[in-house]
C-alpha cells in the first residue's frame, strides 16, 4: 500500500463522517441557504479528493521535510485556531477573527502593521455584515452591539 493510499483512507472516512454530521444539522424554515449547504460542499470535495489521492501513483517515494522553525510556527497556528474556537462565541466573530488574522499574519512574517490592521478589521466586518444582513446567517456578535 502506497503512502497516498494510507493517507486517503482516513481522509475518506473523515469526509463521510463530516457529510453525515452535516446532514444531521438542524433545518431552518425560510432560509435561502441552510446550515448544511457549505459543509456538504466541503465534505463532497474532501470525498472526491481522497478518492483521487487513493488512485494517484505519482511521487510515491517522495519525502517531506519540515524545518524545526516551521514546526514551531505550525504548532503556534494550531494553538491560535483552538483559541479562536474557544473565544469565537464570547468575543464574537468580528473581534476574534480580527485578532486571529492579525496575529497569524504577524507570525507568518507580514510586518506592515497598518495594512495588516486594515485587512484584519475589514475582512471580518465585511463578512459579518454580508452573512447577517444579506444571507440571513447569524454569526456570534459577542460584545459588539451589531
Amino acid at each position: 500500500m502506497t503512502i497516498n493510499q494510507k493517507i486517503s483512507i482516513p481522509l475518506f472516512l473523515l469526509a463521510v463522517a463530516y457529510i453525515i454530521a452535516s446532514i444531521l444539522l438542524p433545518k431552518y424554515d425560510y432560509i435561502l441557504i441552510d446550515a448544511d449547504g457549505f459543509p456538504l460542499i466541503l465534505g463532497g470535495f474532501l470525498l472526491v479528493l481522497s478518492v483521487l489521492l487513493f488512485f494517484n501513483k505519482e511521487e510515491e517515494d517522495a519525502r517531506v521535510f519540515i524545518a524545526r522553525e516551521d514546526l514551531k510556527i505550525i504548532g503556534i497556528v494550531v494553538a491560535l485556531i483552538l483559541l479562536y474556537i474557544v473565544f469565537l462565541e464570547p468575543l464574537g466573530f468580528v473581534i476574534s477573527t480580527a485578532l486571529f488574522i492579525f496575529i497569524c499574519s504577524f507570525l507568518l512574517g507580514y510586518r506592515n502593521n497598518i495594512v495588516n490592521s486594515i485587512v484584519s478589521l475589514l475582512f471580518p466586518i465585511t463578512f459579518y455584515l454580508l452573512f447577517t444582513r444579506y444571507l440571513m446567517i447569524s454569526l456570534p456578535a459577542g460584545v459588539l452591539p451589531f
